[in-house]
């Protein structure tokens, strides 16, 4: 089962392009947001974001812009859920108000189905919605997941979906992550905190939008992802400084190592399963090299955190991902190779 975009999906980091930082869930005046439209391109403008898709409730709010690539989208409730919340779809590019109103009232399927022909839809703050990973499965036609959250995070604690992400994948529904703010109230509260950088080849629209369908983003809430790759049991992977990094899979085939892990194994006289085999140490840092189980890792390590990871001989299954913390508790994640 998969709810994927016909779109074959690629890897963005070696595809050609440069990055374009942007947010795919924001409100306005014109719903229950505190800034006008134009103001809020104006502060996401001012925070070096690239592209920017309103999301009113309900309503299309458009206006024309020059300093950011305007989506058009909104966030339409539809459908019950087991535990009694809705279902919170974002709708994106998109422009029918009036037939995207008619099919949220007669089903979420209806409105999902709708979407996969006329833009594309992201399932907004799982946890938050009071959505099981059932709830999910029962649905198909969406490109993602909203794994992150910011005003779900600071007001109510719900921000974070990357269980039912985890449960998505493992039962084969292959779906993007999407880090989104859902900011209402700006002032550096609910915003901006969540965002995806989405490799093009050239700045317009339609690039945009066939990337982000691709799947060829990445999430974040503040550190940034340089490389990552998984090919013939090898996964390479570098990323700006961060003190823990997860290899991300079904259960008992992922790996986590931290600079806490690490400082452990070098003071003492070892962790079970893991095993240094040497280190070496040069202008920019520190490389290490180690064992676990018989299969190799390597990483770097540099005066604010680790830096690369190498893992050889993991077997993963279904699929792969890759999600870094930073020392200020800023995550990023890649989305996932499907094995």
């Amino acid at each position: 089962m998969s709810s994927l975009s016909d779109e074959p999906s690629g890897n963005p980091f070696e595809s050609p392009g440069f990055w374009m930082k942007g947010n795919l869930h924001a409100h306005t005046t014109n719903s229950d947001g505190v800034l006008s439209p134009e103001s809020v391109v104006d502060y996401y403008s001012s925070y070096g974001y690239d592209f920017l898709a309103l999301t009113d409730h309900g309503k299309l709010t458009r206006i024309s812009s020059e300093k950011l690539l305007l989506i058009p989208g909104v966030e339409l409730v539809s459908g019950r859920s087991f535990l009694g919340g809705d279902y919170h779809v974002v709708a994106i590019n998109v422009e029918d108000e009036e037939t995207l109103q008619k099919h949220a009232k007669d089903s979420v399927q209806t409105l999902l189905d709708y979407l996969k022909e006329n833009g594309f839809a992201i399932i907004a703050h799982p946890y938050w919605s009071k959505l099981t990973a059932q709830d999910l499965f029962n649905i198909t036609n969406y490109l993602g997941i909203e794994i992150y959250n910011t005003g779900c995070d600071v007001e109510v604690a719900k921000g974070f979906s990357t269980i039912h992400w985890d449960d998505l994948l493992t039962n084969r529904i292959n779906v993007y992550g999407f880090a989104v703010d859902d900011a209402h109230w700006y002032s550096n509260l609910d915003a901006p905190g969540g965002w995806i950088s989405v490799k093009v080849r050239e700045r317009s629209l339609s690039e945009l939008l066939e990337s982000i369908r691709r799947g060829l983003f990445y999430a974040s809430t503040g550190p940034a992802i340089v490389r990552f790759s998984y090919a013939a049991k090898k996964l390479e992977a570098e990323f700006s400084p961060v003190r823990r990094v997860d290899v991300v899979s079904e259960n008992g085939t992922g790996f986590s190592i931290s600079t806490d892990v690490y400082n452990i194994v070098r003071r003492g006289p070892g962790v079970p399963k893991i095993r240094i085999v040497k280190t070496e140490r040069n202008e920019d840092g520190e490389e290490v090299y180690a064992e676990i189980h018989n299969r190799t890792i390597m990483f770097k390590l540099v005066k604010t955190g680790l830096s690369y990871i190498r893992l050889e001989g993991f077997d993963f299954k279904n699929y792969v991902r890759l999600e870094v913390t930073d020392v200020n508790g800023g995550k990023a994640w890649t989305n996932p190779v499907f094995l």
